[in-house]
């Protein structure tokens, strides 16, 4: 197995990539049986805070399928708490600690044992890649608007038109009132890596005129196919060039990966969005610990959004 992919559950835990987000500001810890790493959680640092990295949707913990097979009296969640638990007491001494776990963790638990707040966040994943099996599940609403986007618009992979993504993810934070979280170095220095390392891809949906109305670019390894970023022109937002353009993105996957993550979002418009396309629902517990000082501006921080008009 490639080094890079060694005890990870997703593109997001491998070197590689916590190298490029992360601008080397990460560790990891292992847990051994004996010679056998049997479970591996890379976690980043950002001043004194554990965090996920910038656009990384996930970080492990990733454990040896024997401790998440199933066993009677529930022994293997009594494995799986030993492993949190030593992994949890070797993390660095911070006050703040705001991490989002992979799906396939789902005894969370020990976290709240060892005085984590537990909060699950959404995705949506299509795990039958199959032509049939995604006409069947999409919405009516969807494939209302396929049929409208597709005698308009084309969606090619242009190797390197990232000007025209960083331009539509402007366009869409501006319309929004947000300001784009990541700097444009960064992003395009993600892009760059992950195309050069052969698990990136850029779709790009325009007219007939060559004019860009949207476009995404997937994160992918042989698991899953991530829509990383994405972007809209708000002058065609009625234009159904984003569900052509999720629908390539869908076919693409098919030939990459197992299963396609639309990456989720507890924003209500585009969490309705995914939905529609008919993916199973994802839950990845997010799991803090942190100062009173945090805890309280958690709490605010919904209504000063609001106040600022933060689209929700």
């Amino acid at each position: 197995m490639d080094d890079n992919k060694r005890y990870t559950n997703s593109v997001f835990e491998e070197k590689w990539w916590l190298d490029t987000v992360a601008n080397g500001a990460w560790d990891e810890i292992t847990v051994r049986d004996g010679n056998n790493v049997v479970a591996r959680f890379a976690y980043a640092k950002k001043g004194k805070k554990l965090c996920n990295p910038p656009y990384t949707q996930t970080m492990g913990i990733w454990m040896d399928e024997s401790l998440r097979a199933f066993e009677k009296g529930n022994s293997h969640l009594h494995r799986q708490k030993d492993i949190i638990n030593e992994i949890v007491s070797r993390l660095p001494k911070v006050r703040n600690i705001s991490i989002t776990l992979d799906c396939s963790n789902s005894y969370v638990l020990p976290f709240r044992w060892k005085g984590f707040r537990i909060e699950p966040t959404f995705s949506y994943r299509l795990t039958d890649l199959r032509k049939e099996h995604i006409d069947s599940v999409i919405g009516k609403t969807v494939r209302k608007n396929l049929k409208a986007s597709s005698r308009n618009l084309t969606v090619d992979d242009p190797s390197e038109d990232y000007d025209a993504l960083l331009s539509l993810i402007h366009k869409t934070y501006e319309r929004q009132n947000r300001k784009m979280p990541y700097g444009d170095e960064l992003t395009m220095n993600i892009i760059r890596c992950a195309v050069s390392g052969g698990c990136g891809r850029l779709l790009i949906a325009r007219d007939d005129a060559g004019i860009p109305h949207s476009a995404a670019f997937l994160v992918y390894d042989e698991r899953v196919c991530y829509y990383l970023l994405g972007g809209q022109d708000p002058d065609f937002k009625s234009d159904g060039s984003m569900n052509l353009l999720l629908l390539r993105a869908i076919e693409f996957a098919a030939g990459v990966s197992s299963s396609f993550d639309f990456e989720g979002s507890m924003i209500e418009g585009i969490e309705n969005f995914f939905r529609q396309f008919g993916g199973e629902q994802v839950i990845n517990y997010h799991v803090t610990r942190q100062s009173l000082l945090n805890d309280i501006f958690d709490l605010i921080k919904p209504r000063l959004k609001k106040l600022l008009g933060y689209k929700n």
